[in-house]
C-alpha cells in the first residue's frame, strides 16, 4: 500500500469534499485506487487530480474519508484500471452530479493537449454544483440544473442539440441512466467513452463484484465504449450479495 499524507482539505457543495495530497499519483483520467481507513474499510475512488480524490459522503467510509484533517494519513492500492484515451482537438465531458469529480483531472489533461474542451453539466440544484470554475478555466461551460436555479431548466440532456456535435470525442459520466441517455443520443454521432460506478469489493478482477456483461468494470474498464457495453448497461446492476438487481 501506498501512504498518502493529506496536504489541505477544500469542501466543494454540500457533502463534497476534494482531499489533496503530499505526491502525485502516477496515474491517467478515468483510473481509480482503493483507499484503507484502519477499523473502517476500504473503496474504490477515482482521482479528481494527479494528487487528489474528491468524496461525496453518502455512507461510514466517506464519512470517514471526508473528516480526515491537514496531516492525517491514508493508505492507497492501486491505481487500477484502464483510464480514458485522450484523442482529438474538440473534445466533450458531459458530467452529471458527482460524476464531474473525474471529468475534472481528464479536463485538465485535455487541455495541457492542446484540445478545445467544451463541457455539459447536470445537477439537482445550485447548491449541489461544483467544479464549475475549474472547469471554466478549461474551455466553455453549459449548466442545467433540474429545478432551474442555476442555467438551463431540467436534465443535462437538455443541452445536447444546443452544445451541438462538432467534437472529435466525447466522454461522459454520471448516474448510469444518465449516461445510458448520452450512448442512445450519441452513438452515432460522436465518439464516445463512459466511466462507469459499480459495486466493487477488491479492485483487482478476482471477486467479480463489479461484473457487467461477461466484464469486469475494475478490469476490463472502469472506461468503456458504447460497443462494449451490453443488455445490462442502464437496466440492471449487481448488488452486495452478487445478484442481479434491476437498476434503481
Amino acid at each position: 500500500m501506498i501512504p498518502l499524507e493529506i496536504k489541505a482539505v477544500a469542501d466543494q457543495a454540500p457533502s463534497v469534499t476534494t482531499l489533496f495530497f503530499d505526491k502525485e499519483i502516477g496515474t491517467i483520467p478515468g483510473q481509480f485506487g482503493m483507499f484503507w481507513l484502519p477499523d473502517v474499510g476500504q473503496r474504490p475512488m477515482s482521482f479528481s487530480r494527479s494528487d487528489a480524490i474528491t468524496v461525496r459522503v453518502v455512507g461510514p467510509f466517506s464519512q470517514a474519508l471526508a473528516s480526515l484533517e491537514p496531516g492525517d494519513v491514508i493508505s492507497m492500492e492501486g491505481p487500477y484500471g484502464n483510464g480514458f484515451s485522450l484523442s482529438g482537438g474538440r473534445v466533450l465531458l458531459i458530467g452529471g452530479g458527482f460524476g464531474i469529480a473525474p471529468l475534472r483531472f481528464l479536463a485538465q489533461r485535455c487541455h495541457e493537449r492542446g484540445a478545445r474542451v467544451t463541457t455539459m453539466l447536470g445537477f439537482r440544484c445550485q447548491d449541489d454544483l461544483f467544479f464549475e470554475e475549474e472547469m471554466s478555466s478549461y474551455g466553455d461551460v453549459w449548466v442545467a440544473t433540474e429545478d432551474g436555479s442555476c442555467g438551463y431548466e431540467g436534465l443535462v440532456s437538455c443541452l445536447f442539440e444546443q452544445v451541438g456535435y462538432d467534437f472529435d470525442q466525447a466522454y461522459c459520466c454520471g448516474p448510469e441512466p444518465m449516461m445510458k441517455a448520452v450512448l442512445d443520443h450519441y452513438r452515432d454521432r460522436v465518439p464516445l467513452q463512459l466511466l462507469l460506478e459499480r459495486y466493487m469489493k477488491c479492485g483487482m478482477g478476482l471477486c467479480g463484484s463489479c461484473e457487467i456483461d461477461g466484464m469486469l468494470v475494475c478490469k476490463d474498464g472502469p472506461v468503456f465504449t458504447p460497443d462494449q457495453l451490453g443488455p445490462s448497461f442502464g437496466a440492471c446492476k449487481r448488488d452486495k450479495t452478487g445478484r442481479l438487481i434491476p437498476l434503481g
